[in-house]
């Protein structure tokens, strides 16, 4: 299977070879991943081009039909219109720019319409390949089966974004229990690092990588959560499960992915009266 990377960003000075997939790219290729997930056409092996919007277009396409992007490689021959190795595997899938696609297809002797986002399903011998099918996301539903790969309801995004986990960071000092709190993504308010459960990971290693990106600490996640609350957002109801986290290491300076986040250490009576969110304010009463 050959997925083109979606288009990437209209205005864009850099190099080409980073360019950032834009919105609508990213649509594109959740929309073609559901449709992997619901053909349980699941990948043995996945290799994108060196380019950015390759790799985050096969991330975008993996995370949206329910599959962890561990073990997604790069492979520096598909940048060159080759095909590498593929005699270890049964179901590749090549994540390239439609540019690269279109080099790998003619190399092949196969003629399809090559453009941002579509799925390109290849079969035959490998001395004799042939078009299978060739699927555009326009021509797939604009909402996602949940739960996935294929359930009964449909929702505004794919079903992964609506599993969520949180961490309660803190650290005992002589004088009691502190909490870390840290600004929101738009610096409106206080809040506690939360994500999207990523595919693959459970909801307490995908908080302790939130944790590290959003709040710059590493520590050691509780077992059991501290409770879980339900918000709506996307058009329907998100969960949310929340874990403490003992506090061992505080990054420096730009040393952790959203450092433009404020970090503030509260004592643990006056973290209710800062959080915005009224379940993280009770949650954190109990660490």
């Amino acid at each position: 299977m050959i997925l083109c990377a979606g288009p990437g960003a209209k205005v864009w000075h850099g190099p080409a070879s980073d360019q950032p997939l834009r919105s609508k790219g990213k649509r594109q290729v959740q929309k073609i991943g559901a449709y992997l997930g619901k053909k349980r056409l699941r990948p043995d092996r996945v290799l994108t081009s060196p380019a950015k919007r390759a790799r985050a277009s096969a991330e975008k396409a993996l995370k949206a039909a329910g599959w962890t992007v561990r073990g997604l490689a790069i492979s520096d021959e598909l940048a060159a219109g080759h095909l590498p190795s593929l005699t270890d595997c049964k179901r590749p899938l090549l994540v390239v720019l439609p540019e690269e696609a279109k080099a790998l297809l003619g190399r092949q002797g196969i003629e399809a319409g090559v453009t941002p986002g579509a799925l390109i399903r290849i079969g035959g011998e490998p001395d004799r390949p042939r078009l299978v099918a060739r699927i555009d996301p326009k021509d797939l539903s604009d909402l996602f089966p949940f739960p996935a790969p294929d359930g009964p309801e449909r929702r505004p995004r794919p079903a992964y974004y609506y599993r969520q986990s949180a961490v309660i960071p803190f650290r005992r000092i002589a004088s009691g229990t502190e909490v870390l709190i840290i600004g929101s993504s738009s610096g409106r308010h206080w809040t506690v690092p939360k994500g999207i459960v990523e595919p693959g990971l459970s909801p307490a290693a995908s908080a302790r990588i939130e944790a590290r990106e959003e709040a710059g600490v590493e520590g050691t996640v509780g077992r059991t959560p501290l409770g879980h609350f339900t918000y709506a957002k996307w058009g329907a109801t998100c969960e949310v499960t929340v874990y403490p986290m003992e506090v061992r290491k505080v990054l420096d300076g730009g040393a952790w992915e959203e450092h433009h986040r404020t970090r503030k250490w509260v004592p643990g009576p006056e973290t209710a009266a800062l959080l915005k969110q009224p379940a993280f304010a009770l949650l954190a009463a109990r660490v």
